[in-house]
């Protein structure tokens, strides 16, 4: 319980940290940014940008949020970033904290790499000074070596690494989805839990002991499962929210300038959605031609309410942020993890966070078909 608090609070922070940095700088770009080969970053480069390109030096850290950020250059600080896609080649001075959708590293770091993604792969190239802790909601590939220790979480896990200390491991997946590749060698013990048994190669070397522990639902702790449950709720918003704000700047900001100005049209209209769209589709179910359009309807209404969730949280983040933080001129992005958090917190609360919920999606997906019919008007 208590290493899986630890875990869970450092996944917290390595998103919650880059907040620090609306106070620290106002540098943002929504385009594309490129450090060349051969120019150098003196201090700290922070930045917001669609695409972000990193083949120079920088002498201190990097903290970016971006939809793609590569980096084949030499970063001397640490690097802190949040971007749909991730690759990282270059040489890290310091520690790498990341969280993505893809994420692929090959590089060389002095320090301790930290990766949460849906899919994550630690390239055969890659040395980790001191330790590892990646946490995957699909699947984590991990090779090269790791001269600390090794922890990994995720559906499907896949070792072929040389690893300085234990590695620990919990694989949640439904069928044998832990594999021990025979070029792997563990200077420690393997602790692992599972369903069933990892596929453990003969010709890995694990000097010390193999551990393992079957992974049963009704073992989980309540604070655990709500725990992993508002991580990965934070998640899908976040991701969902860096697609609009790097692709749809501006269409983003008008839905959200409707939103502040028309709530009550608003809410009415995302309600009566909310509740007409799902009998409405039924209905068409049984008809022979309706049944296209009802699942079309209906895969659209489940769209509108992931991104519902994803504009109230920009919404409730940039009243945060210019009336907390006082920082009016503060990228989107910053709107989006404040309110990320705040509202994946308000929605687990007992007895009303399903009401809070509702009346969210409703004001989400009553901006989204305003603002939708009002273009279409204009034409």
């Amino acid at each position: 319980m208590k290493n899986k608090l630890i875990k869970f609070l450092l996944i917290f922070g390595l998103i919650v940290i880059p907040l620090t940095a609306i106070k620290a700088t106002d540098k943002t770009n929504n385009e594309t940014l490129f450090v060349a080969q051969d120019e150098i970053i003196s201090g700290n480069l922070i930045a917001a940008g669609e695409n972000i390109i990193i083949d120079g030096t920088i002498s201190g850290d990097l903290i970016v949020a971006a939809k793609s950020l590569v980096v084949t250059g030499r970063v001397e600080g640490d690097i802190l970033a949040l971007s749909q896609d991730i690759e990282i080649e270059g040489e890290v001075g310091g520690n790498v904290r990341v969280f993505g959708d893809s994420v692929n590293i090959d590089s060389n770091i002095t320090r301790n790499l930290n990766v949460f993604g849906s899919n994550v792969n630690i390239g055969e190239n890659t040395r980790v000074g001191w330790d590892v802790l990646t946490i995957s909601v699909s699947s984590v590939r991990i090779r090269g070596n790791i001269y600390g220790s090794l922890s990994a979480y995720g559906q499907k896990v896949f070792i072929a690494s040389k690893i300085g200390k234990n590695v620990d491991v919990t694989n949640y997946g439904q069928n044998q989805n832990l594999t021990i590749a025979k070029e792997t060698v563990i200077n420690g013990d393997l602790n692992y839990s599972a369903r069933i048994p990892a596929e453990i190669a003969s010709g890995a070397n694990i000097s010390g002991q193999t551990n393992y522990q079957e992974l049963q639902e009704e073992n989980k702790t309540t604070f655990s499962s709500w725990a992993w449950s508002r991580l990965f709720s934070v998640l899908s918003i976040i991701l969902i929210g860096l697609v609009l704000i790097f692709l749809m700047p501006k269409y983003l900001k008008d839905i959200n300038e409707n939103l502040k100005k028309h709530s009550g049209k608003i809410a009415l209209v995302g309600s009566g959605l909310l509740l007409i769209v799902p009998p409405l589709s039924l209905i068409l179910l049984f008809t022979i031609i309706g049944v296209p359009l009802a699942l079309v309807l209906i895969s659209l209404w489940l769209a509108g309410m992931f991104l519902a969730k994803t504009l109230i949280a920009v919404v409730l983040g940039e009243i945060l942020i210019k009336d907390l933080f006082k920082k009016p001129s503060a990228h989107i992005f910053w709107s989006l993890i404040l309110g990320a958090f705040i509202l994946s917190l308000i929605f687990s609360l007992p007895f009303v966070g399903w009401f809070i919920r509702l009346v969210a999606i409703a004001f989400g997906l009553g901006s989204i078909v305003l603002y939708v019919t009002n273009k279409c008007k204009n034409i």
